[in-house]
């Protein structure tokens, strides 16, 4: 796995915890609001589902789970991350990919903080790149 195949992994289980918060606060929605009124004269459920607001709580508390073990997993993904660009030699690489992977610095924010021009910040990103693939390699060699 390269640096940035582990860098897109962390955004993406990023996305997806996201989604499913979202997805979280339309149930809550949901089950807050009041059904649909019945115009057709009769007696009966139009729903197919007996309990709405019961499936919909069911359906939030395993949400609710799946993030939790979800965060879980993306917090063991990011501490590995954090341990391998924390053993690169240049400090300046860390700072880099800190900043741009951890705390979504733009890059000009980047280049400001460090005082470098933003060609020599995309200069110094591709190399700390190319630094942590390394250590990802002997990271995978020493695990087989």
């Amino acid at each position: 796995m390269t640096a940035k195949e582990l860098f897109r992994e962390i955004s993406n289980m990023e996305s997806f915890i996201e989604t499913k918060k979202q997805r979280i606060a339309v149930l809550t929605d949901l089950v807050s609001s009041p059904g649909g009124a019945n115009y057709s004269g009769m007696p009966h459920n139009p729903s197919p589902d007996p309990s709405r607001t019961a499936t919909i709580i069911c359906n939030k508390i395993q949400l609710e789970q799946e993030i939790q073990t979800d965060e879980q997993k993306l917090q063991e993904k990011k501490l590995y991350a954090l341990n391998m660009i924390a053993s690169l030699d240049s400090a300046d690489y860390q700072s880099i990919l800190v900043k741009r992977y951890f705390e979504h610095l733009s890059w000009d924010a980047i280049s400001s903080v460090l005082f470098y021009s933003l060609r020599w910040t995309y200069y110094l990103h591709g190399h700390a790149l190319e630094a942590l693939d390394k250590k990802l390699a002997e990271g995978l060699k020493e695990c087989s």
